[in-house]
Order: structure tokens, then sequence, then C-alpha cells
């Protein structure tokens, strides 16, 4: 026996953690199990942190997030079948499948070790993490080979692909099985749930194109009456919010038990971090205005001051800087106070306040001191706190999927199938009232029950309310826009000389034009360009093969039935 320190995972409450001796799961065990312990931790694996990994990467996957001017080969347009993220998330899951493939026959075939209820929790357990991995590979690679036992080394090598649309219906069942023998909470320690299955049932169904599903699964979650929105956004994201009646499934981070996040590249310079991970323009100019309308349409709309009367979870999410609203008293040129001290990207801005001190200090932050500074002058602020800072690093909880995500899932799904009533439009006023909550604005509620109107409403809501939660990849993907939206170039600041000369000089700071906004909320900064009031950082492509990750190629090799690969590849 291999001795291990597993981590019981808490869906609600982080317990503490335990040295036991484990039969080793790195690769399906037949070593039976001979007690309940044994049984509890080998389920236990399914909650593992690399199982849970976001559609998210160091240079950005989407058109919210960019890495300076480096380039993630989804947006390069570059990714191949010996891409190392392809064989690593293809590898991880069927690691994952084969795990709890070989825990579901030891459940099954236990004989007096588990009593018939709690056999069947863990084998809810078991369902639900086959439905969450096989749902990841169906959405991601399309059709890939599909078992119900675990194979043996030869049949391992005869593996064809199974359609995708048959191995969905299993991935229902599995989640349906999950939902039947889960309770809905827990009184102790806390694992998947009755809701979380549902939940996520909703979401492959989304992914898949099965609107009624995806409806009625929400709408199951929803009438459990068990889950609520936080009452603040911004704090439902910090590294102090351990527990959450919004938090449908999360994996709990503790640094004492050495499972933490941090990553200076999304902390401001002056913090200690490099502003290296960057919000784009696009998403900046996608948050409406507070009177309900996007910024090409809505006269509250100041480019100069582009945080000035917006969505308040603009100013959750990204930090900042210049006038907020109506009255504050601020100009373009100011900035705001982040973690004690003032962001502020502006080039004249040398030197910044430190609040904690009511001294100025060097500022970091503007290209003007250090070249490396933000390319774009924007910075992530969603789920960053002091405690992002060396040396200590976050126990912010990672979050698989929250209710906030359902009531939009219902909304959308009720939407496409044109079933558009009073329960669609508070499912999406729900959330936008809680955004609103705590600013000294009011929702513009929506009341619209046109269905492509409120198809752009939804999918900006999804983007406003759900960033930097590794959600906005599949998006893209399912609404078939990749190759339109991560396609053309991302966006930044002039060189310092030409930003005072053709910008800053002119009282044209931060945007010199207020950007369009086309039907699927994409803004176009090509103007801005033409004019020579910003530039270009790089060419992005997304082409149409991309749609679907290929088939690893080494994968091939070993099983050449798995050929031929996704077209383009």
């Amino acid at each position: 026996m291999m001795k291990n320190t597993i981590c019981l995972i808490a869906l609600l409450v982080f317990g503490a953690c335990t040295d036991l001796d484990l039969v080793p799961l790195d690769a399906p065990t037949s070593a039976p199990f001979t007690s309940k312990q044994q049984f509890r931790e080998g389920v236990n694996e399914g909650y593992r942190m690399f199982h849970w990994i976001r559609d998210e990467s160091q240079n950005g996957m989407t058109d919210d997030f960019q890495r300076r001017d480096a380039l993630d080969e989804i947006k390069a347009g570059t990714m191949n079948a010996e891409s190392a993220r392809v064989a690593a998330r293809w590898q991880d899951k069927y690691k994952g499948i084969s795990r709890m493939l070989a825990i579901k026959d030891q459940l099954e075939n236990q004989v007096g070790i588990l009593g018939e209820k709690e056999a069947n929790v863990l084998l809810g357990e078991t369902h639900f993490f086959l439905a969450s991995f096989w749902s990841y590979l169906i959405s991601h690679y399309g059709d890939v080979p599909f078992y119900e036992d675990v194979l043996s080394v030869d049949e391992a090598f005869e593996v064809s692909r199974t359609d995708k649309e048959v191995i969905l219906q299993t991935i229902y069942d599995y989640y349906d099985h999950a939902t039947e023998h889960l309770p809905v909470s827990y009184s102790g320690q806390q694992y998947v749930t009755k809701g979380a299955a549902l939940a996520m049932k909703a979401r492959i169904a989304l992914y898949m194109g099965d609107y009624p599903k995806a409806a009625e699964s929400a709408k199951a979650c929803m009438d459990l009456a068990v889950y609520e929105l936080h009452p603040s956004y911004s704090e439902l994201f910090l590294s102090g919010t351990k527990t959450s009646n919004e938090l449908i499934f999360f994996i709990p981070r503790s640094d004492a038990l050495n499972v933490r996040i941090g990553d200076a590249d999304l902390l401001p310079r002056i913090h200690g971090g490099w502003g290296a991970k960057q919000p784009t323009w696009e998403l900046l100019a996608s948050y409406e205005c507070v009177d309900g309308l996007p910024i090409d349409k809505s006269p509250l709309f100041d480019p100069q001051n582009p945080f000035k009367n917006r969505d308040p979870r603009c100013l959750a999410t990204i930090v900042p800087f210049g006038s907020l609203e109506e009255g504050d008293g601020k100009e373009a040129s100011d900035g705001s106070i982040y973690m004690g001290i003032e962001y502020n990207p502006h080039p004249d801005a040398l030197e910044v306040l430190n609040a904690n001190t009511g001294e100025m200090i060097y500022n970091h932050d503007t290209r003007a001191n250090k070249t490396f500074a933000s390319f774009n002058g924007l910075l992530w602020k969603k789920g960053l706190d002091e405690n992002w800072k060396a040396p200590t690093t976050a126990e912010n909880n990672h979050i698989v999927i929250r209710y906030a995500d359902v009531l939009l899932m219902y909304a959308e799904a009720k939407m496409e199938l044109n079933e558009i009533d009073n329960s669609v439009l508070a499912a999406i006023n729900q959330v936008r009232d809680r955004a609103y909550a705590q600013s000294s604005f009011t929702n513009p509620a929506v009341t619209t029950t046109n269905q492509e109107e409120l198809r752009y409403i939804i999918r900006n809501e999804r983007r406003a309310e759900l960033a930097f939660e590794g959600l906005r990849y599949m998006d893209l993907i399912r609404w078939r826009l990749a190759h339109e939206v991560l396609s053309g170039h991302t966006y930044g600041m002039l060189d310092v000389a030409d930003l005072k000369a053709k910008v800053v000089d002119e009282g044209l700071w931060f945007w010199a034009l207020t950007p369009e906004i086309d039907e699927n909320g994409f803004a176009n900064f090509n103007p801005l360009i033409e004019a020579g009031y910003a530039r270009t950082l790089n060419v992005i492509d997304f082409p149409q093969r991309q749609y679907l990750f290929p088939i690893p190629s080494e994968e091939i090799l070993l099983a050449p039935g798995l050929a031929p690969n996704n077209e383009g590849y």
C-alpha cells in the first residue's frame, strides 16, 4: 500500500485532511477495497483539481483574455494533434474515467462492507464524475472512444470512436443516476449533491444544443429551492468567501494544505506582480451602460472615462480608473484605489497615492515608467485581493458551477425554444438585480420577449456575469462565433511618445473614439487603429477546424481505429 495525504473535497465546507493508507489510484486498481474508508477515499479521486481545469491558459483562449502580445495556440490558429494541451486534457479525462469505472465495479460488487444507502451515495458520486468527464470529451473532441467497463490492454489498442450523440444519452443516464441517489445537502462533510448533477446535466445539454433537456434540468435545479445568489457579486469570488448558497459545485483551496492559487501575472506591478495577463479591450467594451444600452447607443458612455456609468460588474471585474459616475469629481487622468494603492496607467501619472501611508510613490503600472506594464492599460480585479501578494498565496474557491449560471442557462434554453415567459425574464433580472444591488444605480430590467433581442441580451449577460470563470470559450464554440471574434487582432495602447502626442495631448485619453458594437455584441476597434489612436499587438486567427480539438496523434498511433482525425487535422 502507498501512503497518501488525501483531502476530502468539500462542496460547501472544507473538511480536515488525514494521513490514510490507500490503494494507489494512479491507474485503475484491481486490488479489492476492504473498508469504508478505502471506498470513500477512492471516490475522492474524482475531486482532484486537474480533473476540473478551466478553458483558460497562460496567453488567453478567448476574446476576454490576453497576455501582453503573446498568443495562445487557440488564438494563433496553430492547435494541432501534437499539442501538449490536447494530449493532457485527453489523458486526464480518460484517467479519471478509468479510475471511476474501477471504483464503480467494486461498489456494485462489494459485499457487506457498505450499507445499501452508503453504497448508493458513493455510486451516485462516481456516476457524476463519469458523466462530467465524458461531457468534457464530447464537447471538446466530438466523437471519442466510449466504454463502460475498464478496458484490458488488448482492448485499448482496438478502440474506435463512438458518435457523441450516443455518448450524450449515457451521460444523461449517469447524471440521472446521480440525481436519484445523491442528497440535496449534507449535514457534515460535503460532497457533490443532487443539485450539482442537475446543473451539470443542464450545462452539457446546452453545449450540445439539446434545449428541452437543458431547460428541464436547470428548472429542476432551481426547484430544489436550496440555492440563492450571494448578496455581493465581487465578494463571492474572493478568498475570504469560503461558503455561499450560490455555489453548487466547487473545489475549495487551503493554503495550510498546499491547495492554493496565485499568479503574479495577474497582479499589478505596484503590488509585486507583473500585470502581464489582462482583460481585453473587447471585454471592457462589452459591458452595457447603466441605462441598459450598449456603449455605442448609450448617451451615458464617455470613451475618455470608459468605466463611467457602466454595469457594476465591469468595475468588479476590471480595475477601474478615471471618473466612474456623475458628480464624483474625478477626471479621466485620475486613478482609483485598489488594494490600498492607486492604480493609474495614465502616462503622466509617474507617481500614485499609497492610501495606507498617504504618500506618493513611484508608479510601476504606467508604461511611461515601466515598458512591460499592462500593454492595454487594463488589469483583472475579479477574485483578486491582498491575499494574492507574495509571500502569501490565496485560497479562492475553484468554482465549477454556480446558481447564476443555472439561471442564465434556463433563460437561454427557454429563449432558444421560443418559450419566453415571465419565468425567463425573472431568471435574467434576478442575476442583474444582484449585480446592481450594492451600487448607486438600479438595474435597467429586461422586459423584451422578442427572441432575437433576448438572444443578444442573454449572451451578453453571460459574458458580463461569468467573465474570467473559464466559460467564455465554450460559449463561443457552441454559438459558432469563435471564427468571427477570434480572427483579426489583439489591441493595446500606443507607445508612450505617440500616446502622449496623439491621445493625451489632444484630450482623448483613454479611448479617443467610441467602438461600435455589432449584432453579436462584438466591438470594432479598427477605427481607432486607422486614426492612429491605438495599435495592434498581434494577429489572431481561428480556423474552422478548431471548433473541435484534434484526437492526439499519439493516441491514433496506438489505436489506429481512432483515425481519421477530426476534419482539418
